[in-house]
């Protein structure tokens, strides 16, 4: 029973590790279940990649990797021949488009998310850090913006998709907007620049109870 560990902020943080260890890159393939959030990559306050190796065709559409539901998430999919990728925090959606469509055939479509600042004031599930955006088509840039929203906190407390958005849909379109070319896998590699305050995972988890 002794030494009793008193830290609660510090706690939180391990807390929110200990599913993951020290594991940076996750694999997925097409037809795989739901993954709940406790095990899905913890995207949080870090930069990360999504590639996703695919075979469209002229009107492929649909959701590769979808996290989340309407309330809030982030989502890469195919719509109108064009990759896109949303993040949406609260409602409110950061959206980056390809500047081409993609063409027909075998490709490695792809959103590269660097945070370029930390920022100090955090609140809730998106803080005043800056974050950038990149999508890429066969590792060409093709669009990108940036943005002061990031999941800080919280991704969400609905679990991640593969080829599919099984839930309320965390962007513009209607769900299960199932992948209508072939998805060979997708995998999702993360940096090891996270930081996490232990207060805000605090107040998140404390919120979900």
């Amino acid at each position: 029973m002794l030494p009793l560990d008193d830290r609660l902020a510090q706690r939180f943080v391990e807390n929110a590790a200990r599913f993951h260890g020290s594991r940076r890159r996750y694999v997925f393939h097409a037809g795989m279940g739901h993954l709940p959030t406790e095990v899905a990559p913890d995207v949080r306050s870090r930069s990360y990649r999504i590639d996703a190796h695919v075979i469209s065709g002229e009107l492929t559409e649909g959701v590769l990797i979808a996290h989340g539901d309407a309330a809030s998430g982030y989502s890469l999919y195919m719509q109108g021949g064009h990759l896109v990728h949303d993040m949406n925090i609260g409602g409110e959606h950061v959206i980056a488009r390809s500047a081409a469509r993609v063409p027909p055939g075998e490709h490695h479509l792809s959103v590269r998310v660097r945070r370029l600042s930390d920022g100090s004031q955090q609140c809730g599930s998106s803080g005043l850090s800056l974050t950038e955006f990149t999508l890429e088509v066969d590792e060409l840039p093709s669009g990108s913006i940036t943005t002061q929203l990031g999941f800080v906190n919280l991704i969400s407390w609905i679990g991640l998709d593969i080829g599919c958005d099984r839930g309320s849909p965390v962007s513009h379109y209607d769900s299960p907007f199932e992948f209508t070319g072939e998805l060979i896998k997708v995998t999702v590699t993360m940096d090891d620049d996270q930081h996490l305050s232990g207060d805000g995972v605090g107040r998140a988890q404390l919120a979900r109870q």
